[in-house]
């Protein structure tokens, strides 16, 4: 005869399980633990591209050498296709140029940080004028004709002092909505990322005078000498960055 054996009520499987109140606790600690882990994880973030950044940079400037190798140690020009200057526009024949140098790579001209596109976005990578680039190009500046505040000797050929600056990231702003492109800043490097305002790093409409105000917290430079280094934005100067004196920079 078979036997059977017959369990008595278990008292404790009313409580296997989470209750309402464990729950909600859980789900507290869940949302307090990322809140502390996503911001350390965006840091990490930029600052592998600040990496990729200088990288980038470092590769400019041996483009840049490479081309006044062979056009008597003078730089590409930086003036845009109608002769006007501002730091992240290149003529179409200088971009050209570069890209030559950097086996076609147009990947290298702009830093991972930059994004172009929103619908209140007035900049476009290519237009009448040429190229934006995602960088402020320095060798061959062309200041203003009156020498006013922020402006500065830019080097122009390969045997200049090797204290001077070729390249930086572009930390760069606009002083009226008539100028070129817009009433703009670009801020690549704050501590969690690119300042941003409608999915664009050109950002307009966000409040504040300058690419500091909006969130830099410094940026790459590269400079005559092969060096590239990062530099805070307490320990960069402010620079004319347009030949019209409507758009500046920080390098």
């Amino acid at each position: 005869m078979p036997l059977v054996l017959h369990r008595r009520k278990d008292t404790r499987a009313g409580s296997v399980g989470f209750t309402l109140m464990e729950l909600m606790i859980v789900i507290f600690m869940t949302a307090v633990l990322a809140s502390l882990l996503l911001p350390a994880l965006s840091t990490a973030k930029e600052r592998s591209l600040r990496a990729v950044c200088k990288g980038n940079e470092h590769q400019i400037l041996v483009a840049l050498h490479n081309y006044a190798d062979d056009n008597a140690d003078a730089f590409p020009s930086a003036a845009d296709n109608k002769g006007y200057y501002h730091s992240i526009r290149l003529s179409d024949q200088t971009y050209s140029n570069l890209l030559d140098e950097l086996s076609g790579n147009s990947n290298i001209l702009y830093c991972p940080n930059i994004v172009f596109g929103g619908n209140s976005n007035s900049v476009a990578r290519h237009d009448a004028y040429g190229y934006v680039i995602g960088y402020s190009y320095l060798a061959n500046a062309i200041q203003p004709a009156s020498k006013g505040s922020g402006y500065w000797v830019a080097p122009t050929k390969a045997t200049d002092s090797s204290t001077n600056e070729l390249i930086a990231d572009a930390n760069y702003w606009t002083t009226s909505a008539s100028s070129f492109p817009a009433l703009m800043k670009v801020a690549p490097h704050g501590a969690m990322g690119p300042a941003m305002a409608h999915s664009s790093s050109f950002t307009v409409g966000l409040s504040g005078a300058n690419s500091a105000a909006v969130g830099a917290i410094g940026g790459n430079i590269g400079s005559l000498d092969w060096s590239v280094r990062w530099r805070s934005i307490t320990q960069m100067g402010t620079y004319t960055a347009s030949s019209e004196s409507d758009g500046y920079g920080n390098w």
